[in-house]
């Protein structure tokens, strides 16, 4: 090969490679904003929708690739199957795989059944507490929880289902006072109403600070 040839070709390889440099920075960079709009996105609908992060795949497979994302709201269940809040398509994962809710101290996270959960470090767990950054295994896939506003989503959430809570109350008040006014003073009014079973899951929902017995925890052998 002559020198100027290679010169050449030097000079080509030169321009291939600055091209290539050029092209990963555009890539990063187009990345970083669509996030940034996302990230905005959410923070506007949260108030709306109850929407309060999202679950990152950082490890997983088949139809859950690593980088999808899932809305996490208020409360709900995570799965594979259609009715869950989460739907994480993977073969590890079951129909309905484990439900939550945000607390306080985070994300409250509970095994469905005799489900199998683990920690960031791999750890079989019934339950956990999830908080910004941290994260969960379902199966053979790894969710990152990802908070809107991490310092106080908590708090904010809190406020939400108090006002939550006050809107369907003051609602079962008018309907108290309209049945009042439409049936007059009929005694049958002022009967207790009877108090409908709630199953487990039913009662996580309602107070997941409840304490459960030692009789409600799965057989170690099992897992």
């Amino acid at each position: 090969m002559s020198a100027n040839a290679y010169e050449l070709l030097a000079l080509a390889m030169r321009y291939v490679f600055a091209g290539l440099m050029l092209l990963i920075v555009v890539r990063a960079w187009r990345v970083s904003v669509v996030d940034s709009r996302r990230a905005a996105r959410l923070r506007r609908l949260s108030p709306e929708t109850g929407i309060i992060g999202e679950m990152l795949v950082v490890n997983g497979g088949e139809r859950a690739k690593p980088g999808m994302r899932y809305s996490v709201t208020l409360e709900g269940s995570i799965g594979s199957g259609r009715r869950a809040d989460i739907r994480v398509r993977h073969s590890t994962v079951r129909s309905r795989h484990a439900i939550y809710q945000m607390t306080d101290e985070g994300l409250f996270v509970r095994g469905h059944a005799s489900a199998r959960i683990r920690d960031g470090h791999g750890r079989v767990v019934r339950e956990l507490v999830l908080r910004d950054g941290e994260i969960l295994r379902v199966g053979d896939v790894a969710l990152m929880l990802v908070l809107t506003e991490a310092d106080s989503a908590p708090e904010e959430i809190n406020r939400r289902v108090l006002r939550r809570r006050g809107e369907h109350r003051r609602a079962d008040e008018d309907d108290s006072h309209e049945a009042f006014d439409d049936e007059g003073f009929d005694d049958g009014i002022f009967d207790t109403p009877e108090r409908e079973e709630m199953d487990e899951d039913e009662l996580f929902m309602t107070n997941p600070a409840a304490g459960f017995g030692p009789d409600d925890y799965d057989d170690p052998d099992d897992f």
